[in-house]
């Protein structure tokens, strides 16, 4: 299970104010809150225009004692959405995770390392170019934190960990860049253990154990929350729901409000959160509207309900 009790849907960027005619500086909690006061926040970002010739926005992080978190390049200011390279960093100065964005997501080669700056995974999504689609994820490169291969050209025993490298969460076979064969884990900290049988990257079976020893079966490893009836009738719910603010109506205001919320264990949403700078009536109407949203079919991890992470924007236009 995941060790917060969440697992993340989507990345999505956020904003605080100016402070350059050229750039603007956003303060952020390590969670990615954002956060007035500079001494509240974890680390800062830094978002500069687009050079000339160039649609792309520079984004660059700091971690708050001024040490370079990460760097990159968007299509947008708020919220960011990565294109092109970009690199991340730990406390210590270490690499942390290098690769190429597309669209907003981490695409083609993506590496990531341990603290003491050795190599941990290579991941690759190749390309179909007959249907110029990304295939499954490939496994390429698995390495203990001496550097010694686990696994090599897509083949070997696969040993993954917790975010910071305190526990093994998962582990097995890798053949031809897959999952294949037995694979176990858990989280020692909740309790939770499980068992999956996997056929060439395909989950045939699993079996997961929370800490009371209840016994869970399932063939999907995870399932994200979904409005009842899909996202075609959640938009129709704002759509039925929204109320245009008469004062942003009359000052001519539009725009999109991001927001996060917790999607919990039985669908009820719960911790709704502004991520973006917007028009106050606007972002007051879109968090009235997600309160009054009716319950949720759940996430569901290793078969089990699990509380959900999830980023949504709200778009409110006036048209024409």
């Amino acid at each position: 299970m995941n060790k917060t009790g969440l697992f993340f849907i989507t990345f999505l960027g956020f904003a605080s104010g100016t402070f350059a005619q050229r750039q603007n500086q956003y303060f952020l909690k390590d969670n990615g809150i954002q956060v007035k006061l500079r001494d509240s926040a974890d680390y800062l970002r830094i978002v500069q225009e687009p050079e000339q010739g160039s649609k792309l926005y520079k984004v660059n992080e700091y971690y708050l004692d001024g040490t370079e978190k990460s760097s990159g390049f968007s299509k947008t200011i708020n919220p960011p959405k990565y294109e092109g390279p970009y690199i991340s960093y730990y406390k210590n100065g270490n690499k942390h995770v290098s690769g190429n964005y597309s669209d907003g997501l981490l695409r083609d080669s993506v590496d990531t390392y341990y603290p003491n700056g050795k190599l941990y995974t290579r991941l690759v999504w190749p390309l179909d170019p007959e249907q110029n689609i990304l295939k499954q994820t490939y496994m390429h490169t698995v390495m203990d934190s001496t550097g010694r291969f686990l696994v090599k050209n897509g083949n070997g025993d696969g040993i993954f960990y917790n975010h910071d490298f305190t526990e093994i969460v998962e582990q097995g076979k890798v053949k031809d860049g897959t999952y294949d064969g037995l694979w176990t884990g858990g989280d020692k900290e909740n309790g939770f253990q499980f068992k999956e049988t996997y056929e060439n990257g395909k989950l045939l079976s699993g079996e997961s154990r929370d800490a009371n020893g209840q016994v869970y079966t399932y063939t999907k490893k995870e399932s994200l929350p979904e409005f009842t009836g899909g996202m075609n009738q959640f938009y129709k719910y704002l759509g039925r729901k929204i109320q245009y603010p008469n004062g942003a109506q009359k000052r001519g205001v539009q725009g999109v409000v991001y927001l996060r919320f917790v999607v919990k264990k039985d669908g009820s949403i719960k911790d709704i959160t502004l991520m973006n700078d917007i028009d106050r009536e606007l972002a007051t109407e879109a968090i009235r509207v997600m309160r009054q949203s009716p319950p949720w079919i759940p996430g569901m991890q290793r078969g089990v309900p699990v509380n959900v992470l999830y980023n949504i924007p709200i778009s409110f236009s006036l048209g024409r």
